[in-house]
């Protein structure tokens, strides 16, 4: 009688009379094994994907960031009455992160902020005399696209006069 609970997955022992006896696992074990193992493997390599992309994601985040950064310690260096600093479009002063009505850009900037080449957006809107009196509100947004989706990052700052 066989006794489940000793069985193991233990190489099997085959011998027939007047033979050597020989181990192994059968065929039907090995397929078995072999399926787990695919499976497991495709699940990493799904993982890894997905790993390489969210990299990626996160070092044009980094990126665009920086370029906002960069370019708003230009802007903050600058004269108050400097052309940069101009509220050239005072319709998009209520809501600065707006796109569609901008008060500078360059388009094409690349990972070391030089226009031309580069995938990222940069824009700056600007707002006289807000939230005070003699202070300018400056907003940055930074875009780049990715296949359908754009994605964005923002940055303000306060300038007094």
């Amino acid at each position: 009688m066989l006794d489940y609970r000793k069985m193991t997955m233990t190489p099997h022992t085959y011998s027939h009379k007047g033979e050597q006896r020989q181990s192994g696992f059968t065929l039907i074990e090995v397929l078995i094994a072999i399926s787990i193992l695919t499976i497991g493997l495709l699940a990493v390599a799904k993982m890894q994907v997905s790993a390489i992309q969210g990299n990626y994601f996160s070092n044009n985040t980094t990126t665009a960031l920086s370029l906002a950064q960069q370019k708003m310690e230009d802007l903050l260096g600058k004269a108050y009455a400097d052309p940069d600093l101009a509220d050239t479009q005072a319709g998009n002063n209520a809501n600065l992160t707006s796109l569609v009505t901008i008060d500078h850009q360059e388009p094409n900037v690349d990972e070391e902020g030089v226009s031309g080449s580069g995938i990222y957006h940069r824009v700056w809107n600007v707002a006289d005399d807000t939230p005070i009196t003699d202070t300018k509100t400056i907003t940055i947004i930074v875009t780049w696209t990715k296949g359908n989706n754009t994605h964005r990052v923002n940055l303000s700052c306060i300038k007094r006069l």
